[in-house]
């Protein structure tokens, strides 16, 4: 199966990367999943679409569903049937805020799904798992877990470990590391991890495969090159804009 980035920056695009995104097209047959949908997701209008498309939202700040808005031209031309997952207070914002004249002048057409955290459900024969972040106004990690593979989905969070037994033993761990350790009071503040919160926790949780995203727009540096990540855990993977991981 395979994860690919089509934005991997907090907050706002940058030169390099756009905001977040990750595209599972292969989920199941005819079946494709979106983990949220930042201003990364205009990239699908240049991709095959499965005929099914879920996008899971992790909540409602705008570098996470702005990408929504792009809809009209992803699908153009094109048959997919679209399923939006996410947390009621989310999708209110969606449906309410976001797809509202005169922010937008068309209204949200496509079908809204929404979840209870911790709810446990079946998605395209993917057992879909929910658990609450820490951080302002709120965020849902998601889990996935086939019969041979599972993956985590976690971003935005303070990076507290509330969450290992929930991503503990997953093949791959797709997690938020949006400020370097010397940023530590600013990620504290705005409820985002570093580099030492994300390697505990994947580290304690046993995780096979660690890919990092969601990271800060205004760096000017390699974020690989930021701290002693690589170090503490040789495998991470620091995602980049179309990259594609096999998992």
């Amino acid at each position: 199966m395979k994860a690919e980035f089509l934005g991997t920056a907090g907050y706002h695009p940058s030169e390099a990367r756009h905001t977040s995104c990750v595209y599972l097209p292969d989920a199941a047959p005819d079946c494709g999943f979106v983990l949220d949908a930042g201003t990364g997701f205009f990239r699908l209008a240049h991709r095959p679409l499965p005929k099914r498309l879920d996008i899971f939202l992790s909540h409602a700040h705008l570098d996470h569903v702005v990408g929504l808005t792009y809809l009209l031209d992803v699908l153009v031309g094109r048959q997919c049937d679209v399923t939006v997952w996410g947390l009621a207070e989310t999708l209110e914002v969606v449906g309410n805020d976001l797809f509202d004249s005169p922010l937008f002048p068309l209204p949200f057409e496509h079908t809204m799904q929404t979840i209870e955290v911790g709810e446990v459900f079946e998605v395209c024969g993917a057992q879909v798992s929910t658990f609450p972040l820490t951080h302002p106004g709120g965020s849902l990690a998601y889990r996935f877990d086939w019969p041979n593979r599972s993956l985590a989905y976690i971003t935005d969070t303070a990076g507290d470990g509330r969450y290992l037994d929930f991503i503990r033993g997953v093949d791959l761990l797709i997690h938020e590391r949006n400020f370097s350790d010397d940023l530590h009071e600013v990620a504290d503040a705005s409820g985002h991890c570093t580099s030492e919160a994300v390697a505990r926790v994947a580290r304690q949780a046993d995780v096979q495969k660690l890919a990092l995203t969601h990271f800060n727009p205004l760096s000017q540096t390699d974020p690989a090159e930021e701290d002693q990540l690589c170090a503490e855990f040789p495998n991470a993977i620091f995602a980049h804009d179309g990259q594609t991981l096999e998992f």
